[in-house]
């Protein structure tokens, strides 16, 4: 019998459709969470959400680009008449960049910033009202190692410096309402990112996605009178930044 730490909460995840993001949303299912899974292309964000309503768990779907303000607001006024509270919002959703100062252009720059960093605050202060409304919400901001020792890319490692500074007014602005806010700086996952082959690593080289999704559901299962502000995670060979 499974135990549901998360039952009736409600749990919001972007880039749901594959990846880190995929594994969280069915990690929250299993503790007993209603998922909302928001991505950009519908086909593998059904076949994910028909993946957790088959193992027994509850699945809902919004398609949705982050990086379209718009399309934020219209999604996050359905999610808040479905459900009037969201309990835990994972923002998940991120894409890569030219590993270049040179090779980025400034189409590339808006792309991923538009994606990693403001579409990250546009669903958090579009579900603001809806984290209010629970007891006590939890956001939880995936950056990257990139998000602390930057690196080439100024486009990546910008969104993600950028990131960390808005997990901190986030925790500053949530403190009156009882909503924390952590921000996760995972290293090398075994998620195909880039293009990657999935599985030739070994554990120690690149991490379980499960895994880590394992550790984001304890995270949001964990006391509410008390946060994780930000945590490194790097396979057991690269502990070090």
């Amino acid at each position: 019998m499974k135990e549901e730490t998360l039952k009736n909460k409600v749990a919001v995840i972007t880039g749901a459709s594959h990846g880190l993001g995929r594994a969280v949303a069915e990690r929250l299912a299993a503790a007993g969470a209603q998922v909302v899974l928001i991505a950009r292309r519908d086909e593998p964000l059904n076949e994910a959400a028909e993946s957790i309503r088959a193992a027994g768990g509850a699945a809902a779907v919004y398609p949705c680009d982050v990086a379209d303000s718009a399309q934020v607001l219209e999604t996050a006024s359905a999610i808040q008449a479905a459900y009037r509270k969201v309990d835990i919002l994972v923002n998940n959703a991120g894409i890569p960049a030219p590993r270049t100062f040179e090779g980025t252009d400034i189409s590339a720059w808006d792309e991923v910033i538009a994606v990693n960093l403001s579409g990250v605050f546009y669903l958090t202060r579009a579900l603001w009202s809806s984290l209010c409304a629970a007891d006590s919400a939890y956001v939880i901001n995936i950056s990257g190692t990139a998000g602390l020792r930057g690196g080439g890319s100024p486009a990546y490692g910008g969104s993600k410096f950028g990131l960390t500074g808005l997990n901190h007014a986030i925790a500053q602005a949530g403190k009156a309402h009882n909503i924390r806010s952590t921000i996760l700086y995972p290293g090398g996952m075994d998620t195909g990112w880039r293009g990657a082959p999935i599985g030739e690593l070994p554990r120690s080289e690149s991490m379980d996605p499960q895994a880590v999704a394992t550790m984001i559901a304890q995270l949001a299962a964990s006391p509410a009178e008390f946060v994780v502000n930000e945590a490194v995670l790097n396979p057991l060979n690269h502990p070090f930044m």
